[in-house]
């Protein structure tokens, strides 16, 4: 191994590099790039294939492409909203680009008969195709313009960050890969036979130009297995890296899991008596699972070391009940409570649920949130800090240094894989008294077989809420060819004549949410055409908070009876009016993506179904995920259904919502590589220990608190 030498590049910060100032630094900092080195780590979403130019008659919706034409004519139109459409033409076919943001000295310069070369993403617009704000260039007419021989990385990003800015800063750092450390013990890498480091990341940065699958994809958040003839030589490049994420990711649950067990909690012994007067008050019992659940949680309560426990429920187990259960405890033992969810949307509507059932009781809910103004938070906060307001519900909000409480006993964070442990170690902090620090309770809906579970979350108990229930109604699924796009049109008309409501749920290839946003804002306006007397209502993850708080209402009061959205609306959102959901590109997402999004609807009495949209032709894997989809709607069986399907060679699509926030490896699909990993871990701690922190700061890097962030969590 080489020395870690801390005068090397790579460990200086981002700053050093040209071109680089604050700006840049902070937006760099969002994605967790604070040194040089973590700019070889930050690695593709996918590749995409500029190296040859496809004939319009040739292409098919959903295809990533390069086409090149010639401009027929170029129109303004208004159609509910101001747009640009330009026509171009190569001799086989027609193709529309359109646009929605543009200037007028854009319009002039696609002029009639100047060439064109444009990339995007291939849609379906009625009978015709079309590009919705493709990257394009005007061609010159005396000398031809050489097209790209390698395939184009395109990487994680965020709001203002180029892809070509992230390309050059990477090719700097590249220049510098031989000085990276490689971490991993002469043994391991000998026993599995792993490729350098330096040799690793070159190839995924700078696929070799023969690669013959241009869509590599690297599943969301980081380089996945390479489909490739070569599996052998190239499969081991992913393997690499996969490996040693899981390993640091072991090593930093190791760690959480003994200094947990060195602190002390406060033991709540006092009887709940605010849960016994809930439940006399509830129209319904707690399901058996429930109160199997609230005992454990109520046993770890009443410990002297602080309660850090997983609780995992389907969707529609009663998770929120379970929580409240807790929180009463806390609460009747005189302490505060904080409950912190991943979005304003699902925080709020937390809130609206704990005032119902908690004010009667005497019981006082207090909403932070990140829109609030300072004279709106400020008496809220107040409340907090002379022990009014007993619980706390927000988004990450909650810990910004304003935020104090007099005496926090409990945190619950829903939605678990949202949030980085580093957020749950410091509103952790925020809590201490003295000595003392407060239980944690975390949840999710997203189930993972339990051997993963624990391994996921080693630093966490871990329990089940295995039953639904009774009253809930059963969701029926359907998988429907795009072609068929016009007989779901109908029925989404039909469902809203009987006074129902809908989603629509737009889903791309491309993880950049700009992208995502004008795919939704382009599917709203093409329905608000076709269906003129249905309220259309658009939310994606660019609205303000008050925009996507005003349109979730509308929609919870049937003020908007079809809602377009991009997957912000997968977790919790509670309409019990709405009885179908479409998913277009079904084909595209995760098992247990699709599972939780089909959990927005049948939450009423009314029969619901959900219609997943795909584009031909289907490959084996995404037929197996649909075929599950229709089979089964028990989110157990499809953590298995998943766990089966994702095998070691597997390409996968778009991020699994469900996975820990890993950027490389994926929990179900590389278990099989754990007990070689914990055999390394175990080898490192006791003959390397120097490496575990070298380990974990190169593969857990905290992103700052910028909700657009992903963050990586033990």
């Amino acid at each position: 191994m080489q020395n870690h030498a801390h005068d090397s590049f790579l460990d200086n910060p981002v700053t050093t590099l040209r071109g680089v100032g604050d700006a840049l630094a902070e937006k760099l900092a969002r994605l967790g790039i604070l040194r040089v080195a973590d700019l070889l780590f930050h690695l593709p979403l996918r590749y995409q294939d500029r190296t040859r130019i496809y004939p319009i008659a040739d292409l098919k919706a959903g295809q990533e492409v390069l086409v090149e034409g010639e401009i027929d004519s170029t129109e303004v139109v208004i159609r509910g909203r101001r747009m640009m459409l330009c026509h171009i033409s190569d001799g086989s076919g027609i193709l529309t680009l359109r646009f929605f943001h543009f200037t007028t000295a854009q319009k002039q310069s696609l002029r009639q008969g100047a060439p064109i070369r444009c990339f995007g993403e291939v849609r379906q617009a009625g009978f015709k195709l079309e590009m919705a704000h493709p990257e394009y260039r005007l061609l010159s007419t005396t000398s031809p313009e050489p097209i790209e021989n390698t395939l184009t990385p395109t990487y994680p990003t965020t709001e203002g960050l180029q892809q070509r800015s992230l390309r050059r800063l990477i090719e700097i750092a590249l220049e510098h890969v031989d000085e990276l450390p490689d971490l991993l013990p002469e043994s391991v890498l000998r026993q599995h036979q792993f490729p350098p480091l330096g040799e690793v990341l070159q190839l995924l940065h700078k696929p070799e130009g023969g690669n013959p699958t241009p869509a590599l994809p690297l599943s969301g958040e980081g380089a996945r297995y390479f489909s490739s003839p070569d599996k052998g030589r190239l499969g081991g490049v992913s393997l690499r890296l996969i490996f040693e994420e899981l390993l640091a990711h072991q090593l930093g649950v190791q760690q959480a899991r003994h200094e947990l067990q060195q602190v002390q909690a406060p033991a709540m012994q006092e009887t709940n008596h605010y849960w016994q007067k809930l439940l006399r008050s509830l129209p319904f019992a707690p399901t058996a699972a429930q109160n199997r659940v609230i005992g454990e949680i109520t046993h770890d309560l009443q410990q002297t070391i602080p309660m850090n426990r997983l609780v995992q429920g389907d969707v529609g187990s009663g998770k929120t009940l379970v929580a409240v259960a807790a929180a009463l405890h806390a609460i009747a033992n005189g302490f505060q409570v904080a409950l912190m969810a991943p979005t304003e949307l699902l925080a709020e509507q937390h809130y609206q649920n704990l005032t119902r059932w908690l004010e009667p009781l005497g019981v006082e809910t207090v909403y932070i949130s990140g829109n609030q103004t300072p004279r709106q938070r400020r008496r809220k906060v107040e409340n907090l800090l002379l022990g009014i307001g007993h619980i706390a519900v927000g988004t990450h909000a909650l810990f910004q240094r304003t935020v104090e409480f007099l005496q926090l006993g409990l945190i619950i964070i829903d939605e678990q894989h949202r949030f980085g442990v580093h957020q749950r170690m410091s509103l952790r902090e925020k809590g201490k008294q003295g000595d003392n620090y407060p239980h944690q309770l975390v949840m999710t809906a997203t189930p993972i077989p339990r051997t993963l579970a624990m391994t996921a979350y080693g630093d966490l108990d871990y329990s089940v809420i295995d039953e639904l229930p009774p009253g809930r109604t059963p969701i029926t699924t359907v998988a429907l060819s795009n072609e068929r796009r016009d007989d779901v049109i109908e029925r989404i008309s039909a469902a809203c004549r009987e006074g129902r409501q809908v989603y629509w749920v737009c889903t791309l290839i491309e993880e950049s949410e700009t992208l995502q946003c004008e795919a939704a804002e382009v599917t709203a306006e093409l329905l608000r055409e076709r269906l003129p007397h249905v309220a259309v209502g658009l939310v994606h993850g660019r609205l303000h908070g008050s925009e996507k708080e005003s349109i979730m209402r509308q929609f919870k009061q049937c003020d908007i009876q079809l809602l377009v959205a991009t997957t912000v609306i997968e977790v919790g959102v509670d309409v019990p009016n709405a009885s179908l959901m479409v998913i277009e590109n079904a084909e595209r997402l995760g098992l247990s993506q699709l599972h939780q999004l089909r959990g927005r609807v049948g939450r009423g009495s009314t029969a619901s179904s959900c219609v997943l949209l795909y584009q031909h032709p289907l490959g084996k894997t995404a037929r197996k995920r649909l075929d599950a989809m229709r089979t089964t709607t028990d989110g157990f069986m499809i953590a298995d259904i998943d766990l089966e399907l994702r095998g070691p060679g597997e390409v996968l699509g778009t991020r699994q919502t469900g996975d820990v926030r890993l950027r490389i490896a994926s929990l179900l699909r590389d278990q099989h590589l754990l007990p070689a990993v914990q055999v390394a871990a175990r080898e490192i701690v006791a003959n390397y220990p120097q490496r575990v922190e070298l380990l974990t700061r190169r593969w857990l890097q905290q992103p700052d608190g910028d909700t657009a962030t992903r963050f990586f969590q033990s």
